[in-house]
């Protein structure tokens, strides 16, 4: 298949260099790990002249946004989370944004929604292996890249959004890639001290995800540990 002149595919690649646009200058805000905590620093225009002028301009505008109301943390969060969405899987647009603090229980959570662009093999991935999976994937790694959290809530919640169908193949869910099946949301509410104890290893990732909170299209799970989580989405 010449995906080349298939304009299903020119507008999926189209889809994707927006999401990597937005993906260059997050990490271009990203405090080093390691590095002494300081301000967030606004991307210049210099640092991306491959990117056009209104991606560069509105993500930019939304980072200074993010740092000057929730602070560098909330930014970091937001950045590695579009990162790890993108380099784990996902063939669909991919986009990061921050709500805003809402109670959940009695705690305040700060809140990042994800457009993970994964699509889900619900054949071999149920929704246990899926909760796994975004947890070890994208959660987990977001946190190990903090030195610190500092927020101003309890806590954070992350949603994610994603699809699931059958698929047998990489190459045919791309060539049915308008088709992404059933939509799916699983939401993650964590504590600021448990991601702490996390980040100094005081907590490990199947600890903490027993102490989350875990909702799957607004109904609450119990993940009391981790069973084998995938890699991958699907089959390769």
């Amino acid at each position: 298949m010449r995906r080349d002149t298939d304009g299903r595919d020119r507008g999926f690649r189209a889809r994707r260099r927006v999401a990597v646009a937005a993906m260059i200058l997050l990490a271009v805000a990203a405090p080093a790990i390691g590095a002494d905590p300081e301000p967030t620093a606004t991307p210049r225009p210099n640092d991306l002249g491959d990117v056009s002028g209104a991606s560069r301009d509105d993500v930019a505008r939304a980072l200074r946004k993010v740092h000057h109301k929730y602070g560098e943390h909330a930014v970091q969060i937001e950045t590695q989370l579009l990162l790890n969405a993108m380099r784990n899987g996902s063939l669909r647009a991919t986009a990061v944004s921050v709500p805003g603090i809402a109670a959940y229980g009695d705690k305040q959570y700060l809140g990042f929604d994800v457009e993970t662009g994964l699509i889900f093999d619900s054949t071999t991935r149920d929704e246990r292996a899926r909760i796994e999976m975004l947890w070890t994937t994208i959660l987990v790694p977001t946190f190990e890249r903090l030195t610190e959290l500092r927020l101003p809530s309890d806590g954070i919640r992350v949603a994610l959004h994603h699809h699931h169908r059958p698929y047998r193949s990489v190459d045919e869910l791309r060539a049915t890639i308008d088709q992404p099946g059933t939509p799916e949301e699983i939401d993650f509410y964590v504590l600021t001290p448990d991601v702490t104890d996390l980040v100094y290893k005081r907590l490990t990732a199947e600890t903490l995800i027993a102490k989350a909170r875990v909702t799957v299209d607004g109904a609450e799970r119990t993940v009391p540990t981790l069973v084998g989580p995938p890699t991958e989405p699907g089959p390769p």
